[in-house]
């Protein structure tokens, strides 16, 4: 397993530099960019070949992987669209986020799906914003960069997504926290999809600190365990006033169980 923690949980002031060596100074393995036109992120920046390239030094320098590019910018531009052109226009957006996310040898995209945008089966959107994802991922120079949806909805509709996608690189980011503050049960939800679940965000439920509110990380743990899980498991927690103390409690939290 690898461990990743999203940008902004590392100090909203913070420069990018900075980030990197908290990050590493904390133990993580990764970062989770996040790609959205915010004076607080740099996640941006990976569209740019001089931003990637400080990226990639950023992360030698400190020995750490971009783990994921959390997509924020997928919810002006995206697949899920009956009309033809939107749907081209989302589609051209996702494949140049691939070839960044090529370039910086990240694992895997998030695609949120919240809103507006939460999947539903009989939606006439899901079926072209399926067959997106699937195209980009069938044409992708990587076979193993995963497209991820990230929903807070339950079973039934994420395996309908996974059977829907159809490809072995398109499947579900897992949010523990949404999905227990939504009313699921986040250990059963996770042992029912199994490897349609690409990628997992580590979140607490109706509390900011890890192991204070209401998601069960023992069960979640067993889980992951019993799955088989190899892959990354991202901290989306709260940062709280003090966000290196909380980055630093939540993964101490986790490391209790895994």
């Amino acid at each position: 397993m690898k461990y990743g923690i999203r940008e902004n949980l590392l100090g909203a002031d913070a420069s990018l530099e900075e980030k990197f060596q908290r990050a590493a100074d904390l133990g993580f393995d990764g970062i989770e960019m996040i790609p959205r036109d915010d004076p607080h992120m740099h996640g941006m920046m990976v569209f740019d070949e001089a931003g990637r390239s400080e990226l990639i030094r950023l992360c030698g320098q400190h020995g750490l992987l971009i783990s994921s590019l959390s997509l924020a910018t997928w919810r002006q531009a995206n697949c899920l669209t009956t009309d033809h052109d939107a749907w081209q226009a989302g589609k051209q957006h996702l494949i140049e986020a691939m070839a960044a996310a090529n370039l910086l040898d990240c694992d895997g995209i998030l695609l949120p799906h919240f809103g507006e945008m939460e999947p539903k089966l009989d939606d006439p959107r899901l079926e072209p914003d399926c067959r997106g994802l699937r195209e980009c991922a069938a044409a992708s120079e990587n076979p193993e960069l995963l497209l991820c949806v990230e929903c807070t909805v339950d079973m039934e509709t994420m395996l309908g997504i996974v059977e829907m996608a159809d490809h072995p690189q398109v499947g579900i980011y897992f949010d523990i926290g949404n999905l227990q503050a939504a009313g699921f049960d986040p250990a059963e939800q996770l042992h029912a999809l199994g490897d349609g679940v690409k990628m997992i965000h580590i979140k607490e439920a109706n509390a900011e600190l890890l192991g204070e509110g209401d998601v069960d990380m023992a069960a979640i743990s067993q889980v992951i365990y019993d799955i088989g899980w190899d892959g990354w498991l991202v901290f989306e927690t709260a940062p709280t006033d003090d966000p290196l103390a909380a980055a630093k409690h939540n993964f101490d939290e986790l490391r209790k169980y895994l």
